[in-house]
């Protein structure tokens, strides 16, 4: 019965703070702010450490880590928080509620073990300043991050996969602001002592175990303190742990306060705004306590300021000399005449099949009302992504077959990248997208056309463009501030990794950039497609026909064999190191992804859809019928 109950809940309804629509336009505005205020306070701080190297220090190391936690836990709670505000239906479907509580509990975990760390660090600094760099080395330092890093998201994969076992029955309703653990554990229908006894022994962990060890460290601190002889050492010395000793203060008296006490102690809107200060309150604070209270950051904030007239030159006398790159030479595929001409041919081909496929498509699903489905919706979004994204590179690729000049202008090179990866990158999210509809329409089909509502489809395919044009835009922009001292792309287009190589700089963070973009483009809806079809194969061994099985994965072996070519191509491109392979692959597989994959998609949507096969027929027969009156008539 348990399975059956736990069926029911496809999405949650998010109480929040008020339902008075004057209050929560008030709360929108209020906490847009914050928001806004967190992400830029946190991003600065990241900033001066990188900019000034004489914030390259173990301190700044693991308070570089504290502001990239804080500005993620933000970020996993308060847009959905302000969206709810404006939105008449609060709701969050039931794998965003797992997500959300998942990254939560993950960044809250990793920042109070991050305290800790940083409580050692100001312990070795005080007690021990003269062996600091000796002890406090970087691979100290690194190991200590990752230790942060690891054990909060174990505990947090944990505690989720442990709440979302429980039988909610038909309850859905979450009285809070987000999906915080107490709250979700609220809506079971059975004993939950099983699982309060797992959150007090993963606070005892989380909490008091760091807790104890910056209680530990400050006594020794503080000890240490008493013994300097002048009043002035004494000052510097405690001034050294006073910010970090703040922030304790604030993240560990919250949560203590929240998580440790008996179950039924605070009353649900105080837990409500316990959890409001700690998810947006202490990551906004954060910053400030660093730099209010922070000499050097201080300096280090002083110092930029004082350099902006000098940046501004320099960055005046470099977008000069990167003005004078005016264009770039594509070298192409080949520089035999005959070889360029014969693939002229094959291209040309392959792109008049890539538009007439992926419009015949468009035409059918919009013609036929039998294909107004969400499945047929996000297959239409990802024809139109198909399209823009061939458009964007195999034109120009034909027009330099053909000519003896293969040039590109700058801007439209900037374009190129731009809009190519804007779609690549979309692709993959929509990918990500059409998985959890395969995984509602095989796991839920009684629900599938209220869970995947055309409000809910639409703010998957929005979501899923904004995404890839933002992940688009941020690369775009910094690899075009890179000085570029060659100006022949060793590519049939001006490609990512292509371009990259053109620095004549250190690429290093660049390559970080890219590293990062791949695992969030391409690695997470990758996860995602895995966990959705992990529970889809789950759900069809448990369908007992052979002919029930069958039906029930034909349904998804369309969207299956995309996303086999698509994730594939991409992730053997991009993650791997930029030097592992040699550039023609690079360019051939950069090609297979460019023009064939989006040739296929509509061919496999056809061919192995009985739907669309079925629109096509329909479409031909009614072609047939409108022509025969005109030929009777004459």
């Amino acid at each position: 019965m348990e399975p059956d109950n736990q069926t029911w809940i496809h999405e949650f309804i998010l109480l929040g703070l008020s339902d008075d629509w004057d209050t929560q336009v008030s709360l929108f505005v209020l906490f847009l702010v914050m928001y806004l205020v967190t992400v830029l306070g946190n991003f600065l701080i990241l900033l001066l450490i990188r900019l000034d190297s004489r914030l390259h220090t173990p301190m700044y190391f693991f308070l570089t880590n504290l502001s990239i936690v804080d500005v993620s836990y933000a970020t996993s709670t308060v847009p959905q928080l302000l969206v709810h505000f404006l939105a008449a239906h609060k709701a969050i479907p039931f794998l965003g509620c797992a997500a959300q509580l998942f990254f939560s509990l993950a960044l809250g975990g990793i920042e109070f073990v991050l305290l800790a760390v940083m409580a050692y660090d100001r312990y070795v600094a005080v007690c021990d300043p003269l062996r600091y760099s000796a002890v406090m080395h970087l691979g100290l330092c690194t190991k200590l991050a990752i230790t942060s890093w690891v054990s909060g998201s174990t505990n947090s994969l944990m505690q989720t996969a442990i709440t979302f076992q429980l039988p909610m029955c038909t309850n859905r309703t979450i009285d809070h602001i987000s999906c915080e653990l107490l709250a979700v554990v609220r809506l079971a229908c059975v004993d939950t002592s099983s699982n309060e006894v797992a959150i007090m022994v993963s606070s005892i962990i989380l909490l008091m175990t760091p807790f104890c060890l910056v209680l530990l460290s400050y006594v020794q601190i503080i000890s240490t303190i008493l013994k300097i002889q002048t009043r002035e050492g004494r000052k510097k010395a405690f001034h050294t742990c006073a910010s970090h000793l703040s922030v304790v203060a604030l993240c560990y008296g919250m949560a203590i306060f929240t998580y440790i006490q008996p179950h039924s102690s605070p009353s649900v809107l105080q837990e409500k705004l316990i959890s409001l200060f700690y998810a947006i309150l202490i990551p906004m604070l954060n910053p400030m306590i660093y730099s209010l209270r922070n000499k050097e950051v201080n300096g280090a904030w002083q110092k930029l300021l004082g350099r902006l007239p000098g940046l501004k030159t320099k960055l005046l006398m470099g977008w000069e000399n990167q003005t004078r790159l005016r264009e770039f030479t594509l070298l192409g595929l080949s520089s035999d005449r005959e070889t360029q001409v014969s693939l002229f041919v094959l291209f040309l081909a392959m792109y008049l099949l890539t538009v007439m496929g992926n419009f015949l498509i468009l035409l059918l699903i919009l013609l036929d009302s039998r294909l107004h489905t969400p499945m047929y919706f996000f297959l239409s979004v990802l024809s139109l992504v198909d399209i823009c994204y061939t458009n964007s590179t195999v034109p120009q690729m034909l027009v330099h077959f053909l000519s003896a000049r293969k040039s590109i202008s700058f801007p439209r090179c900037v374009l190129q990248l731009c809009v190519s990866v804007a779609m690549g990158s979309t692709e993959f999210f929509l990918l990500g997208a059409m998985a959890y509809d395969r995984y509602v329409a095989v796991c839920y089909p009684l629900h599938y056309m209220v869970i995947m509502h055309g409000g809910l489809c639409t703010g998957l395919a929005a979501t899923c463009l904004v995404a890839g044009l933002m992940n688009s835009l941020v690369q775009t922009i910094i690899i075009f501030q890179l000085p570029l001292c060659r100006n022949v792309i060793d590519h049939f287009a001006c490609e990512m990794l292509a371009v990259l190589r053109l620095a004549c700089v250190d690429i290093s963070f660049n390559k970080v950039m890219v590293a990062l973009s791949g695992f969030v483009v391409i690695m997470l809806p990758c996860f995602l497609v895995l966990f959705s079809y992990a529970h889809i194969v789950a759900a069809i061994l448990r369908i007992h026909s052979s002919q029930g099985r069958h039906k029930a994965f034909g349904t998804c072996a369309a969207h299956l064999t995309v996303v086999s070519m698509c994730f594939g191509t991409a992730i053997s491109t991009y993650m791997r190191p930029v030097g592992s392979s040699f550039v023609q692959q690079e360019k051939m597989v950069a090609l297979f992804y460019a023009i064939v994959t989006p040739m296929l998609n509509p061919l496999i949507y056809s061919l192995r859809n009985k739907d669309v096969i079925g629109a096509l027929q329909r479409l031909l027969g009614g072609s047939s019928i409108i022509a025969s009156p005109t030929s009777s008539s004459s």
